[in-house]
């Protein structure tokens, strides 16, 4: 399993907006790609247990191949659509995640 991971700060007068975006239109259009089998969204905070302006949102994969899929055919059209919208108000950085082990 593979976790792509984008961590997102945002400008606060936009905060409520993408978090209605990302969770009605965003993630859902992540999951159509079917290079993934599921999503969270999760918030960040401090040190301090204080909230900042940080998301995180983790898609899995099954697999690198799928992710790699992703990166190529649909990542720079969906990237354009949310620099389009939201401009310099949103700082995202992507990470991935190799799963070794999973314990329940």
């Amino acid at each position: 399993m593979i976790l792509y991971n984008v961590t997102v700060n945002l400008a606060p007068e936009i905060e409520q907006d993408w978090l209605q975006w990302v969770q009605k239109e965003h993630i859902p259009a992540m999951l159509a790609t079917q290079k993934f089998v599921s999503a969270q969204l999760v918030k960040v905070y401090d040190d301090q247990q204080s909230a900042t302006g940080s998301y995180a949102v983790q898609y899995k994969a099954e697999n690198a191949r799928l992710l790699n899929a992703y990166l190529k055919e649909d990542a720079p059209q969906l990237q354009q659509q949310t620099k389009e919208r939201f401009g310099d108000l949103l700082l995202a950085f992507r990470t991935f995640l190799n799963v070794l082990s999973e314990q329940k």
